[in-house]
């Protein structure tokens, strides 16, 4: 944060520079009219010498001239001395928060994948100590960072996989049909605006983040990230807090893990610092009820309502070298039937994630979750509506979920870099769900990317995925799927240049 103080204390510098200089300024014009001023006394004086002796000592209008040019003078030192009495003394400069910094291994990983630099931070911890690709916003307290990426993917399918766009294993035919396809898309580009201000108070962050993922196969404008969080309090939507953007795997597929908690909700959310590397954090975030539309057993329609917020409690601990973190989700959800009547279950989980060094630049990260009635809150069933079902009696039961991933990552050398991802993910869902239902989904995905320089990345990689439905018909496919993405504004500076080692 010290070069968010060193900033504003140019700028005022510059004020006063500017200040001094017209000061200076004034002092020369003052001594040419003053030498020019004395040029003429002396010439006039020895012409009314000359005259005196012979005319006498009546006043000239040389002399009246330079009794004019005496009052200008002296007019023009009162302006002088009223501009130095006006000149406003600088002010403090405000505080740019704290020295709080992102852990070491959670930095690297996070300007190398993107996602993670989006997340709120204890503190507002600066996500790049060196701020590259700031500047300040002229006659403001407040820096701007313009940020995203271009993304296109060349995708080839060797069989149907319902998504063309995506690999989500949930959307993979059963059985699938043994059709080819090939795609091409630019949906996974971003755009991003970072705005740092500081106040009397702390550094106020505000982030704003899209991309161009509509729902189905449509290109359209998705809002991921708007929220400010000043200290610890952070109001928008966001990255919800039942989840870990530092251990998002880079897959070549924009998608990610089936099992992935991947969800952004409006939400109010405070985090406390318990001890060095130690926080908390608890929020209240947007609900939404994934049930079936119609109670088959009553036949009758059903509307999903959410009486309450969902409710999470996260913990975290993180050194420069690894972190672990896990956190519990508190919901109601259900619905109202066509007849009034009102029907909620309570719904929880509880997830844990980390990050570990192995050597040099690879690392591990895992995710494991369990909970009843939070698919919304899974990459791959998020859409299918099935937090909750109807057992053979008409009854509402929160319907339990149980899933994960692992990635390991390898850095061949400062350019090329690999990673293998599994996941796996399972719902288990009431006997009134119908035969067709997703009950399970496994992921596999193997890359090999390259980046020739700063802010480029091109990459390919081999995709495996499964779905096996309630009845345990299954459909599997395999996807080759290569990218090109090049970072809207390209940093000067490389990145291992920023990080401690």
């Amino acid at each position: 944060m010290g070069s968010e103080r060193q900033n504003v204390a140019m700028g005022k510098h510059d004020l006063i520079g500017g200040q001094n200089l017209f000061f200076w300024q004034s002092l020369i014009a003052q001594a040419i009219v003053i030498v020019f001023a004395t040029t003429c006394m002396s010439a006039s004086a020895l012409a009314q010498d000359h005259r005196a002796e012979v005319h006498g000592p009546e006043p000239s209008p040389q002399q009246l001239e330079i009794e004019s040019l005496k009052a200008k003078v002296r007019q023009l030192e009162q302006s002088v001395e009223d501009i130095k009495k006006k000149e406003s003394k600088p002010t403090q400069p405000l505080s740019s928060g704290t020295n709080t910094v992102v852990s070491a291994i959670d930095r690297e990983r996070g300007l190398v994948t993107d996602d993670a630099y989006a997340d709120a931070r204890l503190d507002n911890a600066p996500f790049d100590p060196a701020f590259r690709g700031f500047f300040r916003i002229l006659g403001s307290h407040t820096m701007m960072r313009i940020g995203g990426y271009l993304r296109t993917d060349a995708i080839y399918d060797f069989s149907q996989l319902g998504n063309v766009n995506q690999f989500r294993p949930e959307s993979i035919p059963t059985p699938n049909l043994d059709v080819s396809n090939y795609n091409m898309a630019a949906r996974a580009s971003r755009l991003s605006l970072e705005f740092r201000t500081d106040t009397q108070w702390d550094v106020l962050r505000t982030y704003v983040e899209i991309d161009f993922v509509g729902p189905g196969n449509r290109t359209e404008f998705r809002l991921r990230h708007f929220y400010a969080q000043l200290k610890n309090i952070l109001v928008g939507q966001a990255w919800t807090t039942f989840h870990d953007s530092d251990v998002i795997p880079e897959t070549v597929d924009f998608n990610g893990p089936n099992s992935w908690i991947f969800q952004f909700n409006p939400q109010v959310r405070y985090t406390h610092r318990l001890a060095t590397g130690h926080t908390v954090s608890v929020s209240a975030e947007q609900p939404s009820s994934g049930i079936p539309s119609v109670n088959p057993v009553t036949t009758q329609p059903v509307s999903s309502t959410s009486p309450l917020p969902d409710f999470v409690v996260r913990y975290r601990y993180e050194t420069d070298d690894y972190h672990f973190n896990t956190a519990g989700l508190f919901r109601r959800v259900g619905g109202v039937t066509s007849s009034g009547q009102s029907d909620h279950v309570f719904g929880y989980g509880v997830m844990a994630s980390g990050l570990l060094r192995l050597w040099g630049r690879d690392n591990i990260v895992f995710q494991a979750v369990y909970g009843e009635g939070i698919s919304r809150y899974f990459i791959d069933p998020k859409n299918l509506n099935l937090d909750a079902g109807y057992d053979s009696s008409g009854i509402l039961n929160a319907q339990p979920a149980y899933g994960g991933y692992a990635a390991i990552q390898h850095f061949w050398n400062d350019q090329w870099r690999s990673t293998v991802t599994y996941g796996f993910l399972q719902i288990n869902t009431t006997e009134g769900s119908p035969a067709d239902t997703y009950k399970r989904t496994q992921y596999l995905d193997c890359n090999l990317m390259y980046s020739p320089a700063e802010g480029i990345t091109i990459g390919g990689g081999f995709l495996w995925g499964q779905r096996v439905n309630k009845n345990d018909v299954s459909g599997e496919g395999f996807r080759i799927n290569f990218l090109v993405k090049y970072d809207l504004v390209r940093l000067q500076q490389d990145v291992k240049k920023v990080l401690p080692f």
